[in-house]
């Protein structure tokens, strides 16, 4: 492995640049992070350019910000930094509560990756599988997690084709940019039939220690005699806890935001 004069290996010199980051500023300039990890601009601009290319930064305008990557690594961790380990609990709990698929997942590119589903012996027909994925479209984990991304990304998502599935409604681009600033707005995103008419999906976000969306918490209900409010008492404090303790964990301390 390449090392500096200083003996310093390469991956030493990236690790201090994510460590730059901190919850008081977790967007910098390349300056500010070559100041805060002492080394010269030209050695911090090889380096981000590097973690760019590997997703664990992303550029934000003019500044970086850690990379949704660094999460996909952290959820394969066990113990209580893993976000399968610390969201377990609480869907076993929103599974309980409501008798019906609990379900957490994240985004990869336009598709939807499921890391859990629980089920109960009422559960209604679901379509998804652990470890499988879905177009983002069609379901109300991939309508949440789109909608929390940054425009540029959220932009590239939407340029991508969106063939027919099963049975969601055709959406023109325009509608969808109008479901997704709803789902944004209202913090939960609902998808009526769109796998199968019997079952409605409802998702919210699970936000990490920079109060970035990292993962959604998803019901799937039966269809008939859906009532939203019910399923939001169950679902939105679930969402709440599972972000408190990823700001616990990574943090030392909950996340007075959640």
């Amino acid at each position: 492995m390449a090392r500096s004069s200083k003996q310093e290996s390469a991956l030493s010199r990236a690790l201090r640049v994510l460590e730059a980051f901190d919850p008081s500023s977790n967007e910098l300039s390349l300056t500010q992070i070559a100041t805060r990890t002492s080394m010269p601009i030209s050695t911090a601009h090889g380096i981000v350019s590097e973690l760019v290319k590997l997703g664990l930064l992303e550029r934000r305008d003019r500044e970086l910000i850690l990379g949704v990557r660094l999460w996909e690594v952290a959820v394969r961790a066990p113990g209580a930094f893993g976000l399968r380990e610390t969201a377990l609990p609480h869907l076993e709990q929103v599974r309980d509560q409501l008798q019906q698929h609990a379900q957490l997942a994240i985004l990869q590119g336009a598709e939807v990756l499921y890391l859990e589903r629980l089920s109960s012996a009422q559960s209604v027909v679901n379509m998804t599988a652990v470890g499988g994925r879905m177009p983002w479209y069609v379901t109300s984990s991939g309508m949440i997690l789109v909608a929390d991304t940054h425009p540029e990304e959220q932009e590239k998502i939407l340029a991508e084709p969106r063939p027919r599935f099963r049975t969601e409604p055709p959406s023109s681009t325009k509608e969808l940019i109008g479901l997704l600033a709803q789902a944004r707005r209202d913090g939960y995103a609902v998808t009526r039939g769109y796998l199968h008419p019997d079952a409605t999906a409802v998702a919210a976000p699970i936000k990490g220690p920079y109060r970035q969306t990292v993962a959604s918490l998803s019901v799937v209900v039966p269809t008939e005699g859906f009532q939203l409010r019910p399923v939001l008492e169950v679902l939105l404090p679930a969402t709440q806890a599972v972000s408190s303790q990823l700001a616990k964990s990574f943090l030392g301390q909950p996340d007075s935001a959640v």
